[in-house]
């Protein structure tokens, strides 16, 4: 009966050895960790009543890293916006350069401004659908929108052209100044969203995607915004309907769309062509504008961004002496629980080897 005795408290021993084993592994799996990244393994329970500050000082570091990864984003894409801006400017001054030729001249020299200015709209058209993962960046909020329609390409609500609707308004007869002029006012028109005639040809109906210019009930539509930082929001305002591009796109159209051989009148001719440098011009200085002010967006984020990256070293300080541990007492523990451990895996190897006959 003694012996039986004696066999059982050895099971529960054995029992024992294995639970304090488990203890150890634990034990020695957060040592590690704490040897390893130099922070408590379980900082809430070494904390006490302060874990509050921790988790405090986790959720701002949580949200000044979202501010830093959605603000490199945002940089990205004023970048590329700003690229944008800056082919279709060029596009636009080169067929500006060339247009003073067409002053002095006529035959292959208009024929080739007409295709120069046709490469840039086309330029115009496909740099304005600049975009990344949310969307097209030109369209202003209707960013799932190709901001504009392509020349040649009917609007799928109205079915019209661009290229059309330039054509129709000035395939009138172009003889003399005023008819000219009655062209140019008709243009205009089409451009500025003013035609009341045939509202369908109008630039935000058939030649621009994007968010409009006004709402419903005729106030300015709010551009596209995007938060920086607890306090601050920032705004994309070069969207493709902005004036400056209606106003390139006019001047580029005009050179594009219409023969400037066929109009016969000296003083008519110029007066097209000085309208439509001066489109062009207006265009240019505009987007110059809107290039500077997408810059200047990008340099005041740069500060923003600076500011939280200190920020994010102050948080990274303060966390690390809540929950920081020091790594050299760590590894010491590591060594101790390792030969703690080891000690236990050999008594539990002779207890898994003892039987009855070891009393008999």
């Amino acid at each position: 009966m003694t012996e039986i005795s004696r066999t059982v408290s050895t099971a529960l021993q054995s029992l024992r050895q294995r639970e304090q084993t488990s203890r150890l592994s634990a034990q020695i799996s957060d040592a590690s960790l704490e040897a390893t990244t130099g922070m408590k393994a379980r900082p809430y329970d070494a904390l006490g009543h302060r874990s509050a500050d921790a988790i405090a000082i986790r959720m701002q570091i949580t949200r000044n890293d979202g501010f830093l990864t959605s603000n490199a984003l945002l940089d990205s894409r004023f970048l590329a916006v700003e690229t944008s801006l800056g082919a279709i400017r060029a596009a636009g001054q080169d067929v500006l350069e060339q247009s003073f030729l067409a002053l002095t001249s006529a035959g292959s020299a208009t024929g080739h401004l007409s295709q120069v200015a046709r490469s840039a709209i086309d330029t115009l058209i496909e740099r304005s659908a600049v975009s990344d993962s949310s969307g097209f960046l030109m369209s202003g909020t209707r960013s799932d929108a190709k901001p504009l329609q392509g020349w040649n390409t009917p609007h799928p609500v109205t079915g019209l052209t661009p290229a059309g609707i330039v054509g129709d308004v000035t395939g009138g007869a172009m003889n003399t100044i005023a008819d000219v002029q009655a062209s140019i006012d008709a243009l205009k028109a089409v451009f500025e969203d003013t035609d009341a005639t045939n509202p369908a040809r109008n630039f935000e109906a058939s030649f621009y995607n994007g968010t409009p210019a006004l709402d419903a009930g005729g106030q300015p539509n709010a551009p596209l915004t995007a938060r920086i930082s607890e306090t601050e929001t920032i705004t994309q305002s070069a969207q493709a309907n902005a004036p400056a591009m209606r106003d390139l796109m006019r001047g580029l159209a005009m050179l594009s769309e219409v023969d400037v051989n066929q109009i016969g009148d000296p003083d008519a001719r110029e007066a097209w062509i000085t309208e439509a440098r001066n489109a062009i011009s207006n265009g240019l200085n505009g987007l110059a504008e809107l290039e500077t002010n997408t810059g200047l967006h990008r340099a005041r984020l740069a500060d923003t961004v600076a500011a939280q990256q200190s920020r994010g070293g102050f948080l990274d300080g303060e966390r690390l002496l809540l929950e920081g541990t020091d790594q050299y007492d760590a590894a010491t523990r590591l060594t101790q629980l390792q030969t703690q451990l080891e000690s236990s895996f050999a008594v539990t190897a002779r207890l898994s080897r003892m039987s009855f006959l070891n009393y008999l």
